[in-house]
């Protein structure tokens, strides 16, 4: 609360239009000083330093849509415009998403422990998961209350919703170039990236909402368009669902084929045959794994085999974690191998 006070002092009318930009202005300094990069963090090695820098955007990103959530909340109130209201709630969904990937980003950065052999990493896919969950919920409501505007079309002021729309569109413009520097880092930041985007989506709507308005005083527009920003979120949301859950669900990884990796297995010299496959990802981005069971020729280097196929496996295949049991022909299988 301190720092909405600091970022006010000295405005005459807080309220007023070019004081409210003025205070955006002081505010984002705040939030860039308080999320500083400093040398000691950038010698930090390769690995761990674009987990760091992706907490940086996501706490600039943060501060910029808690300050505008507040100025939409307000002129939606003042203007009566569903559009912007609904803007208004789905930056505080943003809120909300942002503080929770955030977290799970400064999770990720917990070192592996006993208990948690993997690390901490899949807080992030848990967070880009119920991130995109959020995003359905409130394309829910949308609808929701785009129906009930349709039902019973209510007076928009449609020129003072259109400063608030520019003023929020602009917002969301700097929050996504803040985010899309790292957006293909995580599925965390990645999640974050695609509800800022779609926000950007609601701003826009909002605007041609308002435009369409203040020239025709057709007020249905403001729900029609708000159900179009609806649509929108639930088909931008889509992806980061089904890849978030392909992850928590352990399931091949999209940019393996296993039929080829097994194919490039076999073809390895002293290689018999393959089978009990598993490949999987703790993220999309790191700790790609495989374990599975070879059979061998008699008399193999059973040492250079390994090593040629792990090799093989992080050069072509991206996976840096592998576990391979290696068999003599006729090798008894547990009853759940495949």
């Amino acid at each position: 609360m301190e720092y909405g006070i600091l970022v006010c002092q000295n405005l005459s009318n807080p309220f007023d239009k070019n004081n409210i930009v003025l205070a955006l202005f002081r505010y984002l300094d705040l939030i860039a000083k308080m999320a500083p990069i400093t040398p000691e963090r950038e010698d930090l090695t390769h690995e761990h330093f674009y987990p760091l820098r992706g907490t940086r955007y996501l706490g600039i990103a943060l501060g910029i849509t808690i300050a505008f959530f507040v100025i939409e909340l307000i002129g939606g109130i003042l203007t009566n415009s569903l559009a912007l209201l609904t803007d208004a709630w789905h930056m505080l969904n943003h809120v909300f998403a942002l503080v929770f990937a955030l977290t799970a980003a400064w999770l990720a950065l917990r070192p592996v422990s006993i208990k948690r052999t993997y690390g901490y990493y899949r807080a992030e896919v848990l967070a880009a998961f119920l991130n995109g969950i959020f995003l359905w919920a409130v394309a829910g409501y949308i609808f929701y209350e785009a129906i009930q505007r349709i039902l019973q079309p209510a007076e928009v002021e449609s020129l003072n919703m259109l400063i608030i729309a520019v003023l929020g569109l602009i917002a969301n413009a700097l929050t996504a170039v803040t985010l899309s520097k790292s957006n293909e880092k995580s599925l965390n930041i990645r999640g974050a990236f695609l509800h800022v985007v779609a926000d950007t989506l609601g701003s826009i709507g909002a605007i041609t909402a308002g435009l369409i308005m203040f020239f025709t005083a057709w007020y249905i527009a403001d729900p029609i368009v708000s159900m179009i920003i609806g649509a929108l979120i639930i088909y931008s949301s889509g992806k980061l669902v089904r890849d978030s859950l392909n992850v928590l669900l352990e399931g091949v990884p999209s940019h393996i084929d296993v039929s080829v990796l097994e194919r490039r297995m076999l073809e390895t010299e002293d290689v018999k045959g393959v089978h009990d496959l598993h490949v999987w990802c703790i993220t999309p981005s790191k700790m790609c794994c495989m374990s599975g069971h070879v059979v061998v020729e008699e008399g193999t280097d059973r040492k250079k085999l390994i090593t040629t196929l792990i090799n093989m496996l992080k050069e072509e295949f991206g996976i840096d974690h592998t576990t391979i049991q290696l068999e003599d022909e006729g090798y008894p299988k547990a009853a759940g191998e495949h």
